[in-house]
């Protein structure tokens, strides 16, 4: 194998590229041409796609995002790569794997504190080849809901406070639409981003926002919904669709406690849109850690989903600063959820 690997997507094929991601088995929207031209608009994130090459074939995508979205002196500490759904490997051979992850700390170990890949699927096949790159595995959850069934089948399998208040929701006139406007775009930003910050997590820059807007490669692959009561917008979600499976990206609200039933209704609206398009599965996200008590998870469950095991792989780069940083990051996140309370409208 005559084994080469760039990072010049100038002499790359972007239909090749996107080709070759569509058709691995692991494919997924976070390794596209369109994801890494969303992060490079990005002020604070830096993508780079490292590609390797038998010859002419392409056999192998990395594309990892550098994110510096903190104030300094805390940005020092929290200095991050972020791989999301990859690498991509032909037939998963261990030393295309090990090259790339080679080409990759060559190029970065000095820049960042340390590499974080988040699976989509768990491939413990890999899991060796990764302990031999110098990871350490971390075990996570995530909810997936199967949507490719009979509608009363999925109605059967909601929790009784699920369907009580979806039907509640049939009481009060509401309109769940698609993002038109620069202003709809901003209201669903404020959302987001106040949901972000009341959980004290670190937020993108407005460019990002900005962006997803003016993106014509991300369009195919965007869904943008809104909550409307009153005409005001009240909840929004930002959905991925790629092949037959759709994922949520960002989702938020600002409803009081004794209102967040609102969101089950919104919720059960987008899954039934889905469903009516003929997407097989819904992946909610985030489920936590395995062993505690995560009430995110129990409630994505209530939905009739089912949890599974992605897991994430981490390379600490500095153990000193990495250490120092999640110290500094619990300081952070409590200033923040401080700020949220005491300084944030909608």
């Amino acid at each position: 194998m005559a084994l080469k690997i760039t990072t010049d997507i100038g002499r790359v094929n972007t239909r090749a590229w996107e080709k070759f991601v569509y058709d691995h088995p692991d494919g997924n929207i976070f390794q596209m041409p369109c994801m890494y031209d969303i992060h490079q608009n990005t002020k604070h994130q830096k993508p780079l796609t490292f590609f390797a090459f038998d010859n002419d074939e392409l056999v192998g995508v990395l594309m990892t995002v550098h994110l510096t979205n903190t104030f300094p002196p805390l940005s020092f500490f929290t200095r991050r790569q972020i791989v999301v759904g990859g690498p991509l490997i032909k037939e998963n051979d261990s030393g295309i794997l090990l090259a790339l992850w080679d080409a990759l700390f060559q190029q970065t170990a000095r820049s960042v504190v340390y590499t974080e890949i988040r699976n989509y699927r768990l491939g413990l096949s890999l899991k060796p080849v990764y302990e031999e790159a110098g990871f350490y595995y971390e075990s996570y959850l995530t909810v997936n809901i199967d949507i490719n069934r009979k509608s009363e089948e999925l109605w059967a399998s909601l929790s009784p406070d699920r369907k009580k208040n979806i039907e509640k929701m049939g009481q009060v006139s509401h309109v769940i639409k698609k993002l038109e406007d620069d202003k709809e775009f901003l209201d669903a930003w404020h959302i987001l981003s106040g949901t972000i910050l009341s959980k004290g997590r670190p937020l993108s820059h407005r460019s990002m926002m900005y962006a997803i807007r003016e993106s014509r490669t991300l369009k195919p692959y965007l869904r943008t919904r809104g909550l409307f009561i009153n005409g005001k917008m009240i909840a929004t979600i930002w959905l991925l669709l790629f092949d037959d499976k759709a994922s949520v990206w960002m989702e938020g609200n600002l409803l009081d406690e004794s209102e967040q039933w609102l969101y089950d209704g919104f919720l059960w609206g987008i899954i039934q849109e889905l469903q009516s398009e003929g997407i097989r599965f819904f992946e909610l996200g985030n489920g936590g850690k395995p062993g505690q008590d995560f009430y995110i998870r129990q409630y994505k469950k209530s939905y009739g989903g089912m949890v599974r095991e992605t897991g994430r792989y981490i390379y600490v780069h500095n153990w000193f600063l990495w250490n120092l940083g999640r110290m500094f990051y619990q300081w952070y996140k409590k200033l923040t959820i401080f700020f949220f309370r005491k300084y944030f409208r909608i």
